[in-house]
């Protein structure tokens, strides 16, 4: 679904299903949820995290997003009536470092969590916290994609895209967060309009022959080091 310039969620930077944004002081169940996504899988089954299981995090589209991200207006966060969105901030954070202690205790040799379902890092403090749960925690694995680049219009998003960067620096294989759509970086997840075919891997999960589809967590490219970015069909 495209949304039109003029619409409010467009114009006041929100989710256009308000409803299933939630506030976790009123939420009684995990924030730091199981996967149960098809495309995503349950548990990785190839490479140095296989056995791992994945978890997800799920936050307001827009909200937290960046206005240079291509997709604006078509996210695909608005086809995604159900999908319970949280809302950031200290709240959510005193959440998220008692559920992430909670999943190393429960999951020693490791675990997977993706960053994020819907939504993006929204602050320079919340990608350090990130960074201090790596350092607490060796079991906790990272990865996802970010459109807050180094080179964005903004100071807040340029901020927020060098605190994801330096943390990727730092911690290498366990934040592996791809920047969107920075095709002359190898480590970088990019539409199809901006890379060719040749030139990157597309991503298995949308293989056009069913057959030779994959899961992410059969896949497992986007968490690894690739010759190549990779390369998404767009939705």
């Amino acid at each position: 679904m495209r949304l039109k310039e003029d619409h409010n969620a467009v114009f006041f930077s929100r989710t256009i299903h308000k409803k299933f944004v939630f506030d976790v002081a009123g939420y009684d169940n995990p924030v730091i949820k199981a996967s149960s996504n098809k495309k995503l899988g349950k548990k990785v089954t190839n490479g140095r995290l296989k056995g791992a299981p994945i978890y997800t995090l799920t936050l307001e589209e827009r909200k937290t997003c960046s206005r240079d991200c291509e997709h604006w207006l078509d996210c695909y966060g608005n086809n995604m009536g159900f999908a319970h969105r949280f809302k950031a901030g200290a709240d959510l954070e005193v959440r998220i470092i008692r559920e992430i202690s909670a999943l190393a205790k429960k999951h020693p040799d490791g675990f997977l969590v993706r960053l994020h379902v819907l939504g993006d890092f929204y602050s320079v403090p919340y990608v350090n916290m990130w960074a201090e749960l790596l350092e607490r925690y060796p079991a906790l694995n990272i990865y996802g994609y970010t459109r807050h680049n180094p080179d964005n219009h903004t100071d807040k998003s340029r901020a927020i895209g060098r605190a994801v960067a330096q943390t990727h620096e730092k911690y290498k294989l366990r934040f592996m967060v791809r920047m969107s759509n920075q095709p002359e970086d190898l480590f970088s997840a990019n539409g199809e309009d901006l890379i060719s075919e040749a030139d990157a891997i597309t991503c298995l999960s949308q293989n056009k022959d069913k057959e030779k589809r994959k899961t992410c967590a059969e896949c497992g490219l986007c968490w690894a080091f690739t010759k190549k970015p990779i390369r998404f069909l767009t939705h």
